[in-house]
């Protein structure tokens, strides 16, 4: 390379580690060459080298791992409460896509009766998703609805957006949500449906719908997988 001055050539060594980024020269997750080879192949001094890196990673397109190396991050999903999982892919260019592991029906023990306010041991649609975004798992999750407003769910509903189904089968509109979120480390069923390490950063999400007569319409409990999205709540007063 021919000689620059320190910022403008940090400047250019980010510029093509970026293009090489999009280009697909550096693939989501994959780690870039060690500073050392990057100080070698830029000729240029390890400060000018962690300059360039630092500016990428502060703008989320790196990610540096102490002890293992710089690495190409994932774009974070931006999940918006006021929005549904399905709307907030689509606006993101993003395939929503489910599939469900389980379907059954279970009877109502505690809390899921005081959650759902149905009588102890009655029927409950109990179903197991894992959602996608392009294809890749992002969460599974639980979900609950009493058997007595939606009959026969577990046998009818196959995919897509089950609140539109819930609408169009059984004139169950949901009105609103409560939601509890909370940090928690990936068990061995999210290691197994969505392809993470036990032990890797999640987020639990507990989510109470309501109809509009603030009757219950369904509980769910949710796994999000840490690396792979940010949660913003949105409040409207």
């Amino acid at each position: 390379m021919t000689k620059r001055t320190g910022n403008s050539l940090y400047f250019n060594i980010k510029e093509q580690l970026l293009k090489q980024i999009q280009s697909g020269v550096y693939s989501v997750g994959e780690r870039l060459p060690t500073e050392a080879d990057l100080c070698t192949l830029y000729s240029a001094s390890r400060t000018t080298i962690r300059l360039a890196l630092s500016e990428l990673e502060m703008q989320g397109i790196l990610e540096r791992i102490q002890g293992k190396g710089t690495f190409v991050k994932r774009k974070e999903l931006q999940l918006v409460q006021t929005r549904s999982f399905t709307e907030d892919l689509l606006m993101q260019g993003k395939e929503p896509t489910s599939s469900i592991i389980e379907a059954k029906v279970i009877p109502a023990e505690v809390p899921l009766d005081e959650f759902l306010q149905v009588p102890l041991n009655s029927p409950v649609n109990q179903l197991l998703r894992v959602r996608y975004a392009d294809g890749e798992p992002l969460i599974y999750e639980r979900t609950y609805i009493s058997w007595n407003l939606a009959p026969g769910l577990v046998n009818d509903y196959t995919d897509g957006s089950l609140f539109e189904f819930l609408e169009s089968k059984y004139q169950l509109k949901a009105h609103r949500s409560v939601e509890q979120l909370k940090p928690i480390l990936a068990d061995k069923l999210a290691k197994k449906l969505l392809g993470i390490k036990e032990g890797s950063p999640c987020l639990q999400v507990k989510t109470f719908t309501y109809l509009a007569d603030n009757r219950p319409l369904e509980y769910s409990f949710g796994v999000f997988r840490g690396d792979f999205s940010n949660y913003t709540i949105e409040r409207h007063f």
